[in-house]
């Protein structure tokens, strides 16, 4: 079998309108858009539609599937979406199970004998070419070997009137082997492609054959000497499933007259039993008296049993000499319960799997520990979702997360549909599932809908915002995390290297490699995306600036663009980036300013979480290295690592304000004697000019390149005070000095830094000049201002910054990276001796620095025009450090940032504390009535249009809840509440009043 993919068909031959979006509820909004354009043009055809969609959008998280053959059965799947109900061509699902931290690895199971009937291939080889090739080859081999062929069985005539009794067991367990394999063709014909097997008893030599560790010619040959062995202990026996534990399976044995074992444990709650006919008839009876499952399955041979233990020498006989190969594959037998080991040889394992009490719960534990998140059971009917879903739905310490577990078929459902069913489902959770490959033969539309977007994740759609009072003022804060270690499921993580070899690269790539939570994976396939920033030494934030523009020009921020649908986690790596408690030097200016670059082009991928880790080192020893990967294999976002006495340890920015109130500046203190404020012809130095006015300064001298005319200054004028505002551009030092010599002031005594200008753009469409443009007053100004204006010893600085370089922004990447150089300027003023403070603010009113269209969509994050009047009063102080200063909805803040917790202090408001949680980017289901919500997955699992009848106090069973149904009532019921319920006790005789009560009290 080949793993390339040429060509995709669905088997059912429908065409797969694929929608997506970034947020659940948009996928049914974009399909009442599309059935709006449908119904303006009735000539469009579902090929024409997904075309169109493939052609003109992005691959978005959230996914439904519509397959259609026609218009009309496009229109009612696109109803069904728009009315949020089930439909037998939709399927809704995400990429890769969300809180798994990956994209999952899929796991082909193929299961051993039970499920089989004669016949059972008949419709899959008629409608399925790719299935039928491979049965004919097998077929081949069979009759190669000189034995009964298994189409004998697998093509029987339905309704013939045989039974399994008519044929020998290397028939039937032929068959078995054959249509699983035959299956698993389909699967990857169809793009899903395994990255491990999983075999159960019979099921282990097609599960090693798909795998690629043993021939197609081996594989028959095993079948045959296996099925021979059985067929000669056939006799007075049978087997039973059991809905037990395997301890209370122990029990019932111990307890039953007659030969009878333990043979098979599928589950905690699902194990086989196997021996003598009237022992097994006569447990099924005990457990079921019980109130628990209990089913006899057609075997008539003991195997997985004692009965096995003279066998293995007629085994050996009958079996191919060989050894298992090495394989891109991994192959997870239930007899070892393990990978199974290149060199393993076929006598002794084939033997323990014929003898040896078959461990499936441990085969799948181990499949889920390495990675496994989607697994397809490859048979006519489905004979282990069963046990599977009770392994893993709720084995987060395994999984990290949901799983995806479907069948090939089903014994009551054309195979076609069942299959491309199931398929659609695997594909959309998925991420690398090969979309592009699926042929269209439609034509691209014209004023086809655009896709929906996320309005509060982009700041679009205009919204009412509640009146929020008073001013929030906080620190930024960093809290030391005590547990980093790595979640359990496999991340496929890539590094790339910006620093051109210069920075931690090399050693973070070793710590993935040698890390048992992560694979080294291309940019391409991989999950979580380490980029490495460039490596800077310089310190003077001017130069910083310069050479971050000078990258910027030569493409630094296309890393941007590698992100791809499989991607989930894109983190930048800084040396140096941050001020962590306790650093003794302040932040490297270019890799902070370079974090809040990072942040913001997050905001233009919001189908990934852009994550920042800062290093102390550029040269990080092993222990760092792979302590800083398990952090990042987490779901932290803005964290920082540094090593103390103790080792490597990880610290997470948050905001808090836990410091005494700071002393406000007065007239009497003298700092108002003689202020410069620069931008002064903008919005906020004039407010600050006006409130400095007002409280008794004597001299203020407003730096802008457009200057004041009279008009404007005679608008400052106040008694006592004077007011000057000569042209001045900050970034010439000529003019500086010449200003200087002009006025023949004496040293400030107050220093306002508001001059400021902003390029609003995305990353990809930034240029060196646009940035050196926004860094120029705000950075080189400042720089130029501090070395040639006389300042007296004592004086203080306010650095007007804004919070939107620590949070980014949409379009921001620039304006953010501005000013976060300005944070790390008023550090190293700080450090020189200055009395100076950056204050981040928030949202100031009227058009400034961002024009009006912007301010609208920042206020979609919950920030809020602050008052003037307390904002100026905020900053006149002396903070203890650089303070975020803004008005906000807190909660909208914190639903738009997913922030760490705030305690805050609000000014002009009584003294109150904002505390809140973590909020997590994904969408979380809205809880219902328990009652209510098992009378709709009732109908629904049940395919009833009318549940007003159903009797809540009957049994599941008796309502027709088999052992498939009762997977995907468990699957709504914890839909729609949010808790589960064991998938035993639906099968163990409850009634619907008794799970309702179960699920009121967990």
């Amino acid at each position: 079998m080949t793993e390339t993919v040429e060509r995709i068909v669905f088997p059912d031959e429908r065409t797969a309108v694929l929608l997506s979006a970034h947020a659940e509820d948009l996928i049914a909004t974009d399909a009442a858009a599309i059935l709006r354009y449908l119904h303006a043009h009735p000539q469009v055809s579902p090929a024409d539609v997904a075309a169109t969609v493939r052609s003109t959008r992005r691959l978005r998280r959230h996914r439904a599937v519509v397959r259609a053959c026609d218009r009309d059965e496009l229109v009612a799947g696109l109803r069904a979406l728009v009315e949020g109900v089930d439909h037998p061509l939709v399927t809704r699902g995400q990429s890769g199970p969300p809180g798994s931290g990956g994209p999952g690895r899929i796991a082909f199971v193929f299961p051993g004998q039970g499920s089989q009937w004669p016949s059972m291939g008949v419709q899959a080889y008629q409608r399925l070419p790719v299935y039928r090739a491979e049965v004919d080859t097998c077929a081949a081999l069979f009759r190669a070997a000189g034995v009964a062929s298994p189409l004998d069985y697998l093509l029987a005539e339905p309704d013939s009137g045989v039974s399994t009794n008519d044929f020998s067991q290397v028939q039937i367990q032929g068959a078995q082997f054959v249509h699983g394999v035959a299956l698993a063709a389909v699967w990857r014909a169809c793009g899903v492609l395994p990255d491990l097997t999983v075999g159960h008893s019979l099921g282990e030599i097609g599960a090693a054959y798909v795998a690629g560790s043993i021939t197609l010619r081996e594989a028959v040959a095993v079948v045959i000497a296996r099925a021979t062995v059985l067929d000669r202990l056939t006799g007075p026996y049978r087997v039973a499933v059991l809905g037990i534990t395997p301890e209370e399976a122990a029990d019932v044995i111990a307890g039953t007259p007659g030969w009878l074992e333990l043979s098979v444990v599928n589950s905690r709650s699902s194990v086989a039993v196997s021996g003598e006919t009237d022992a097994v008839t006569a447990a099924v009876a005990t457990v079921t008296g019980r109130g628990a499952f209990a089913k006899e399955i057609e075997m008539w041979f003991p195997a997985h049993t004692t009965a096995l233990d003279g066998a293995r020498g007629e085994l050996e006989k009958l079996l191919p000499a060989g050894q298992f190969s090495e394989s891109a594959v991994q192959f997870i037998g239930s007899a070892t319960s393990e990978v199974v080991r290149p060199g393993t040889d076929f006598t002794d394992y084939w033997y323990t799997n014929l003898r040896s009490t078959v461990r499936f719960d441990r085969a799948v534990e181990t499949a889920a520990r390495r990675g496994a998140r989607i697994f397809v059971e490859l048979s006519a009917h489905p004979a282990l979702l069963f046990a599977m879903g009770d392994l893993l739905d709720d084995a987060a310490d395994l999984t990290g997360g949901p799983v995806v577990m479907v069948g090939s078929g089903r014994r009551d459902e054309p195979i076609r549909e069942r299959l491309s069913a199931n398929l659609v489902s695997v594909a959309m959770a998925d991420p690398g599932y090969r979309w592009a490959d699926l042929p269209v033969h439609g034509a691209a539309l014209p004023d086809f809908p655009f896709a929906p977007m996320r309005a509060e994740h982009l700041w679009a759609t205009p919204q009412p915002l509640p009146p929020v009072a008073g001013l929030t003022v906080a620190l930024e804060h960093w809290e030391e995390l005590t547990d980093i270690s790595a979640p359990p499921a496999l991340r496929r993580v890539a590094v790339l290297d910006l620093a051109a070899g210069q920075g931690p690269a090399a050693a973070l790539t070793r710590a993935v490699e040698e890390s048992g939570a992560a694979m080294a994976a291309g940019p391409a396939e991989a999950d979580l995306v380490i980029v490495v920033a460039p490596v800077s030494d310089e310190v003077d934030a001017a130069r910083a600036a310069a050479a971050l523009s000078r990258r910027v020009e030569a493409g630094l921020l296309g890393y941007a663009g590698t992100v791809t649908s499989a991607t989930h986690d894109v983190w930048l790596v800084t040396v140096g980036g941050e001020q962590v408690t306790g650093d003794p030097q302040g932040p490297r200016p270019e890799a902070a300013a370079l974090a809040a670059v990072h942040r913001s082009l997050g905001y233009e991928h919001p189908d990934q979480t852009f994550r920042h880790l800062d290093l102390p080192s550029a040269t990080p020893d092993p222990a760092v290295a792979a302590a800083a990967v398990a952090a990042m294999l987490t779901d932290a976002e803005d964290i920082a690592l540094r090593v103390n006495g103790s080792g490597p340890a990880v610290w997470r920015r948050g905001m808090r304000d836990d410091a005494p109130e700071p002393q406000t500046w007065t007239a009497e203190s003298g700092i108002f004697e003689d202020v410069v404020i620069t931008g002064g012809a903008g919005a906020v130095g004039l407010q600050f000019a006006r409130a400095l006015a007002e409280q008794g300064a004597r001299r203020i001298v407003l730096l802008s390149r457009s200057g004041l005319d009279d008009r404007q200054l005679a608008g400052l004028a106040t008694d006592g005070v004077e007011i000057v505002a000569p042209r001045c551009d900050l970034t010439d030092p000529a003019q500086i000095t010449a200003t200087v010599a002009e006025l023949a002031i004496g040293p400030a005594s107050l220093v306002i830094h508001a001059a400021a200008s902003a390029t609003i753009a995305p990353g990809d469409e930034l240029t060196g000049t646009a940035v050196r443009d926004t860094f120029g007053a705000k950075i080189l100004g400042l720089s130029n201002l501090t070395e040639l204006w006389p300042l007296r010893p004592d004086a203080r600085m306010v650095l007007c910054s804004s919070v939107s370089g620590l949070w980014g922004g949409h379009g921001h990447a620039a304006y953010s990276a501005a000013n976060r150089l300005l944070d790390t300027l008023a550090a190293q003023l700080r450090a020189a001796g200055r009395h100076c403070t950056a204050v981040r603010w928030g949202l100031w009113p009227g058009d400034g620095i961002i024009d009006s269209g912007e301010i609208s969509r920042v206020e979609r994050s919950g920030l809020r025009a602050m008052a003037p009047d307390l904002a100026v009063e905020a900053a006149l102080r002396d903070h203890p450090a650089d303070p975020l200063v803004f008005t906000a909805d807190a909660g909208r803040l914190r639903t738009f940032l997913g922030a760490s917790d705030i305690a805050s202090r609000r000014v002009g408001t009584p003294s109150s504390t904002v505390s809140g949680t973590h909020v997590s980017a994904r969408d979380e289901e809205t809880a219902t009535d328990a009652t209510g919500a098992m009378r709709i997955a009732l109908g629904s699992v049940l395919k009833l249009s009318d549940v007003s009848g159903l009797d809540l106090d009957a049994s599941l069973l008796d309502l027709g809840v088999d052992s498939l149904l009762a997977i995907d009532l468990r699957k709504k019921l914890k839909k729609a509440t949010g808790r589960s319920v064991p998938l035993a006790t639906i099968l163990g005789g409850a009634t619907a009043t008794e799970l309702i009560e179960h699920l009121e009290k967990t």
